[in-house]
């Protein structure tokens, strides 16, 4: 389900329209977060911890509004729920784009995602379907090889892509501490650094209620 914003009245009509003309309208940062709590349940829990960390990763990002945002033609949308598309390698070294999509119940979405991953593995190719080329979704990738401070997304900035694109490196140990590098790029027509802070601000929270 989605709604069509009416951008005449929008408090971002402004905004939307001259970052929507640029050549490239896309933002964006990269940094760390504290996924401490959320790595140490995957083990308790004994959960795979990829799986575990996007989907809380989906918990948070269906709680701000600016991500569940999209330009569909002459409108903008706003997603009811929002689901993610991550890469999954093979053992040839090449990967294929999985859906994953959302639910509130880890367990569910746990078994469809490896319904998902189980697809990918056994296809050749970026292995398409039906539902990866969705606008109600994340695209994500995680890199566990190595941690990075900066990184360049690949966008379609010519075909009206407003998809955000969120990537995580590898899972830094300092003691007793455990931090995520993350990458997060938006369509600035729609997001603002702001809206990134808020998702990385829910991300600290809510390992507290946890």
């Amino acid at each position: 389900m989605k709604q069509i914003i009416d951008i005449n009245s929008w408090n971002r009509k402004e905004h939307f329209y001259f970052f929507s003309k640029l050549d490239d309208p896309f933002w964006g940062i990269t940094t760390t977060v504290d996924f401490t709590k959320i790595y140490l349940l995957s083990k308790e829990l004994e959960k795979p911890f990829f799986l575990y960390s996007i989907h809380f990763l989906l918990k948070c990002i269906n709680d701000i509004d600016a991500f569940k945002l999209r330009i569909e033609g002459e409108n903008v949308v706003k997603y009811d729920k929002i689901n993610i598309s991550p890469t999954i390698g093979r053992e040839d070294g090449t990967f294929g784009f999985a859906f994953f999509e959302y639910s509130t119940d880890f367990n569910i979405f746990m078994q469809n995602a490896e319904k998902e991953i189980n697809r990918v593995k056994n296809s050749t190719g970026l292995s398409f379907s039906e539902n990866t080329g969705r606008k109600d979704l994340i695209r994500y990738s995680a890199l566990p090889w190595f941690a990075f401070s900066d990184m360049k997304h690949a966008d379609s900035i010519r075909t009206g892509d407003s998809v955000p694109k969120i990537s995580t490196g590898k899972l830094i140990q300092e003691k007793k501490k455990y931090t995520l590098p993350i990458s997060i790029s938006a369509h600035h027509g729609l997001t603002d650094g702001r809206d990134a802070a808020l998702l990385i601000q829910k991300m600290i929270d809510a390992q507290s209620l946890l």
